[in-house]
């Protein structure tokens, strides 16, 4: 009886995934899983994690390696010979048992007997290793020439009496498990015998392995056998329930059929059809298209093909009988129904007819249910069905007609799967019903093979088929306990029959290497491993885990997920490294969990490691800062206490000093207001005078004397009712003393009389004062305004406006915070004007723009700001004047120079300021611009002629 039913799988190790030299001598396996391999460049060996490789002192190569009854590797070599030992943190080393004197040549094979650990070289001689030393033993028997590195000798024969057999042919048998063997020979490859020594295969260069010159072998007792060869090393998963067919056994394309007849497995793939024969696959000759679907019918097969359907007998004839490609087929005698590109066929084998009964293209897929129903699927997934009373096929509806379908033959029964269901199960690409009465379902990618039967998910194989859950299975078919599944990567092969060796033990999940930095390693995975590392210091925060099983499945994927402390674990996957920067001082617990290629979950493997924080985070260090901060903070409280008082009593000082200054300066200030009046008064009279002479002459004399004629009656008028109101409130306080000799109603009415007139003569008053200044300023119009001009300089006429600005408002800038930043260059602006007049314009503008901030910061919280700036350009000096206040409303910016236009109250302005400043500055052959905002900014710009030498 077989165990192996295809070629293992198997994975080749070239020298630049191990980064070693590519000949290999040797392989060991030992009870951890780890192979070591005898490498031109050293002793080589892989953890299931990562390559590593150990060298002699003298660096040179390892020939011959051994493991002894206590599981300790031994390695020979070119003037070596030792074993491997561990250090105390678990990493190895190659310990030399040899001194440079002991012997000369190269070890050709080590061996355990009664005497101990022995080994020969190709000096002649067999020494022994005792007590971490080589001695001389014997001479060896019938040595009769000098062996090189490609000779093999017999262990046995060493052992036994010391004696040298050479082994030619055969240079190794090595035992499998139940009752299998692995054979080498020398330049052949590897064969493998059965468990009644039938030689079932020969595993060559044409399976994949590397070279045909395989050294060595051996096999680890789990299900994996490693061998070492002269190009590489290899891995293969033997024995195993697991095999496969590729291209490397002829067989090419993604597999998309598999029958078998007359005793023969027929393939078909998406280039041809083949036909197994022995370990091969062999093309079926005059069939080289794509062969979708292979049925038994009676004593023939049928082939339906991209080239139509063939007729394949028992004595390998073969019969073309349609031409157009064909993807589904089913036996309903005497017919046999085809689903072709361009639709479903009926065909008539008795008399070799043929007709379409259903124009539904590309059905790749016709079933027939318990009931009679026919059930068709085409490659879009549209589903239609004709029942056996029924003479046409017509759509099938089911939901959303939409949405994409396949059918599923589950017993006597067909269910139809949408797209999007969820019930009885997902959408399966890929449904198969094999005589037992079991459906076999993947997803929807055509993965995770499971199967069902009654309604329910069968569980009994979940292991098995867990190891092929990532191969997309096209097609496949049950045989003797047999389950060949077809795809991409050609047929995969699970036998039921037989147990997997890898299922006899439990996984065993082991930490591999703990390394602190990338260079230093905290443990190196050998020996017991200890539940925590020695402490780390504060600044070795960058740490790197591997970790794998004992015993890894070529089959399959093996899946590891970790984590740090509490945090969540890491999805699943292949990945053997974790790696951690930047980790916090205190202690921590890594924790790492595997699943193996069988779906088995391991225990969780921890250790733990603590970071000791740094000096100045220490307890006793938290304690001194409590102490040094509680002394700081008392101490600064005293200094702060003492310059509080200092500060209090020297503050005394400098607010009576100011109170002093300020009372000084304010004396000054209002001296100098008195004197500028009474200066002033005496220039607008002089002023006055020369326009009214002036004007004698025109017709202003008319208009003056109009102003005058009316001015003086005006004066009177306001005199009049002012003496009038106080005579009405004598007249009210009699009346008020007659109020007992007065009839009550006459008396009231009386006083109300009194009241009106006088609020009437208030009115009068307060419109002939209005009338007054109206007059008045039309006497100012009426001035002349022409001379007086002399070469001045404009910075000197700003400075004096800045001073008199201050001293002029002092109470509002104070009260309101107004920012007052006048900005006039050093170098004097000189220009031909008249200084009085510019002066008063300026002010005029600085009043305009004092009145817009006080208005705006009387009704909002803000900073009031005006500014004045000179600047110099060319022949123009141009003097800016801009304020934030309240802004000027852009339907009337272009009349605020009209005389007599104003936006204050009647009574606060008679509107002939800006007139008077336009008429100013253009008398001096400047202009004036105004810019505003309504609540934001006004900004007014003069510009003046410089005086030229």
């Amino acid at each position: 009886m077989t165990y192996a039913q295809g070629i293992p799988f198997l994975h080749t190790y070239r020298s630049s995934d191990y980064h070693a030299h590519n000949r290999n001598f040797d392989v060991v396996t030992d009870l951890d899983g780890t192979a070591y391999f005898a490498n031109f460049e050293g002793l080589l060996y892989y953890n299931n994690v990562e390559w590593r490789i150990l060298h002699n002192p003298g660096i040179t190569r390892i020939t011959v390696l051994f493991i002894d009854k206590h599981n300790v590797v031994w390695a020979g070599g070119y003037n070596f010979f030792g074993h491997i030992a561990k250090k105390s943190n678990g990493e190895l080393y190659l310990h030399s048992d040899s001194k440079a004197q002991d012997f000369h040549g190269e070890v050709l094979e080590i061996w355990e007997n009664a005497d101990g650990i022995g080994f020969l070289v190709n000096d002649g001689n067999i020494y022994h290793a005792e007590e971490n030393k080589v001695v001389f033993k014997m001479a060896a028997k019938n040595y009769n020439r000098k062996y090189g590195l490609s000779d093999i000798v017999q262990r046995e024969a060493l052992a036994k009496n010391g004696e040298v057999v050479e082994l030619n042919d055969v240079t190794l048998t090595e035992p499998l498990d139940y009752g299998m063997k692995a054979v080498v020979k020398k330049g052949e490859g590897l064969s493998i015998l059965d468990n009644n020594g039938k030689e079932l295969y020969t595993v060559t260069e044409a399976n994949g392995l590397s070279t045909n010159n395989v050294i060595w072998v051996s096999y680890n007792g789990h299900g994996t056998l490693w061998g070492a060869t002269e190009n590489g090393v290899f891995s293969m998963a033997i024995p195993s329930v697991i095999t496969h067919f590729s291209a490397n056994e002829g067989l090419d394309g993604e597999v998309l059929s598999i029958e078998e007849f007359d005793g023969k497995v027929y393939v078909g793939t998406n280039s041809a059809l083949y036909r197994l024969e022995g370990m091969t696959f062999k093309m079926v000759p005059g069939i080289r298209h794509a062969c979708w679907m292979l049925m038994k019918s009676g004593q023939n097969m049928l082939a339906a093909t991209a080239n139509g359907i063939y007729l394949i007998s028992a004595n390998n004839s073969i019969t073309q009988l349609t031409t157009k490609n064909t993807m589904a087929l089913l036996e309903d005698k005497p017919y046999i129904y085809s689903g072709e590109i361009d639709g479903v066929y009926q065909y008539d084998n008795s008399n070799r007819s043929r007709k379409m009964l259903c124009k539904l293209g590309n059905v790749n897929s016709i079933n027939k249910d318990g009931d009679g129903t026919i059930w068709i699927q085409n490659t879009y997934g549209e589903v239609w069905c004709k029942k056996a009373s029924e003479k046409e096929f017509h759509p099938y509806k089911n939901g959303n007609a939409d949405d994409a379908s396949t059918i599923v033959a589950i017993g006597p029964r067909v269910e139809v799967v949408s797209a999007v269901a969820t019930t009885p199960f997902p959408y399966p690409l890929m449904s198969y019903h094999d005589n037992s009465g079991i459906t076999w379902l993947t997803n929807n990618e055509g993965k995770g093979l499971y199967r069902w039967k009654d309604g329910k998910r069968l569980h009994d194989m979940d292991q098995l088929l867990y190891a092929v859950q990532d191969k997309a299975v096209r097609t496949m078919y049950v045989r003797n306990g047999e389950l060949w599944l077809g795809g991409d990567e050609g047929l995969t092969i699970i036998n039921t029959r037989w147990k997997e060796p890898l299922l006899e033990v439990q996984p065993k999940l082991a930490i591999r290497s703990v390394v602190l930095g990338g260079d230093s390693i905290l443990w190196g995975g050998y020996g017991e491993m200890p539940e925590k590392l020695a402490n780390l210091q504060h600044n070795d925060d960058d740490l790197s885990f591997t970790f794998s099983l004992n015993n890894t499945s070529v089959v399959g994927k093996t899946l590891y997920r970790y984590k740090l402390d509490d945090e969540k674990w890491s999805p699943w996957s292949t990945n053997t490294h974790a790696n951690y920067s930047n980790i916090p001082d205190h202690t921590h617990t890594f924790s790492v969990q595997a699943m193996d290629a069988m779906g088995r979950q391991t225990d969780v493997v921890s250790i733990q490691f603590y970071i000791t924080p740094p000096f100045y985070r220490q307890w006793y260090m938290y304690l001194l800062y409590a102490v040094v901060t509680i002394v700081l903070i008392y101490a600064i409280i005293r200094l702060r206490l003492r310059k509080l008082e200092k500060d209090k009593i020297q503050l005394e000082h400098v607010i009576q000093e100011r109170t002093a200054e300020v009372v000084k300066q304010k004396d000054e200030i209002e001296e100098k207001s008195k004197s500028l009046e009474t200066a002033l008064r005496d220039l607008e009279e002089a002023q006055h005078e020369l326009i009214r002479q002036e004007k004698m002459a025109t017709a202003g004399k008319l208009t003056q004397g109009l102003i005058d004629r009316i001015l003086n009656p005006m004066n009177y008028i306001n005199n009049f009712s002012k003496l009038s109101c106080g005579l009405l409130k004598d007249l009210k306080a009699n009346i008020e003393d007659e109020e007992e000799h007065m009839d009550k109603e006459n008396y009231e009415d009386t006083l109300d009389v009194l009241d009106m007139l006088s609020q009437n003569l208030e009115k009068v008053e307060q419109h002939g004062l209005n009338t007054t200044r109206t007059l008045k300023a039309m006497e100012e119009i009426l001035k002349d305004r022409t001379g007086g001009k002399i070469s001045m300089d404009l910075c000197s006429i700003l400075k004096q406006d800045e001073e008199m600005l201050h001293n002029y408002f002092k109470e509002k800038i104070s009260t309101y915070n107004i920012q007052v930043l006048f900005s006039i260059p050093e170098a004097s602006v000189t220009i031909n004007g008249n200084p009085e007049l510019l002066s008063m314009t300026m002010m005029s503008i600085l009043g305009n723009a004092m009145y817009a901030v006080e208005k705006k910061a009387a009704r909002t919280q803000y900073t009031p700001e005006i500014s004045v700036t000179l600047t110099q350009a060319g022949t123009q000096a141009t003097v800016t004047i801009r304020d934030n206040g309240i802004g000027i409303e852009s339907g009337i910016i272009d009349k605020i120079c009209d005389p007599f236009f104003t936006t204050k109250p009647t009574g606060e302005a008679a509107g002939i300021g800006l007139y008077l400043s336009h008429e100013v500055i253009q008398d001096h052959g400047g202009d004036i611009q105004i810019e505003s905002e309504k609540d934001n900014y006004t900004t007014i710009t003069i510009t003046l002629p410089i005086l030229q030498n």
